[in-house]
């Protein structure tokens, strides 16, 4: 894995063709100031979306989301953060709008507890899902009510503390699967097999998927990005490279990131 700490001070962030970004934080770090800014660049809709969350909590992970991706599309476009606006499929799945999008700029989210993962790469679709691994006392029904029998196989083979591991890695990838498709859990989840790999800190599975209904190949990379962090992110092709940056209060702080692009 080629995991990293945000230092990029500038006003802008290269991305090439090809290459993959997945950018994580936590939203404890962001100060109060902070989320304040953040929630003066989203637009009337989001601001309303925020309001109808009855915890604290889930209000806060939704405003630093959904500013923090207005924020990296700033520097990805340098559409103004507080101007970036979203066309959605009929599933629900946001991208840039088209009168926008000149860069051709593509991207997903996801979020955890208070975990925000995001993914972006060019001229292509990518699907992204991150989990924090809490214990399921009935992952196995779970399993055998979502997954196909090919993965339920796989689960089994691990043992112990491993096979609750082996499940998130299973449903992280699925997940990743059904958003790059952009039609959500409308997609059935036993219509297509994902590969289940032992995962230490740092480290990431690749392989190729395919689906029940379609003789297309698509890459799906799962990735563990600390002891209870799983995820995945899936795209039609393999990337050239993918940078997993974080934010580290000592360097680079996600508050740096704000208070050095968003004016009050």
């Amino acid at each position: 894995m080629n995991k990293s700490v945000y230092n990029r001070t500038g006003h802008n962030i290269e991305l090439v063709e090809k290459e993959v970004h997945i950018l994580n934080f936590n939203t404890k770090s962001i100060s109060e100031g902070k989320k304040i800014l953040l929630r003066s660049t989203l637009s009337l809709d989001e601001v309303e979306r925020a309001g109808r969350f009855h915890f604290d909590r889930d209000r806060d992970v939704f405003i630093c989301g959904a500013g923090i991706l207005r924020l990296l599309i700033q520097l990805y476009t340098n559409i103004p953060s507080k101007k970036v606006s979203f066309d959605y499929n009929k599933f629900g799945k946001p991208e840039i709008s088209k009168g926008q999008n000149n860069s051709d700029l593509y991207f997903n989210l996801s979020n955890s507890q208070d975990n925000i993962c995001i993914g972006f790469i060019l001229n292509d679709s990518i699907g992204v899902d991150i989990e924090v691994v809490k214990p399921i006392n009935d992952f196995l029904d779970v399993a055998n009510n979502f997954f196909s029998e090919p993965e339920i196989e796989q689960l089994q083979s691990f043992e112990g503390e491993n096979k609750l591991e082996a499940f998130y890695t299973c449903w992280t990838s699925k997940e990743s699967f059904i958003k790059f498709s952009g039609e959500g859990l409308s997609y059935p989840l036993k219509e297509f097999v994902v590969q289940i790999g032992k995962l230490e800190i740092d480290e990431t599975f690749q392989y190729y998927l395919k689906t029940n209904n379609t003789n297309e190949n698509f890459f799906v990379e799962s990735f563990r990005l600390s002891e209870e962090m799983f995820g995945a992110f899936t795209l039609k092709d393999q990337p050239e490279k993918t940078t997993y940056w974080i934010f580290n209060e000592k360097n680079y702080s996600i508050n740096n990131l704000i208070e050095q692009n968003i004016k009050g």
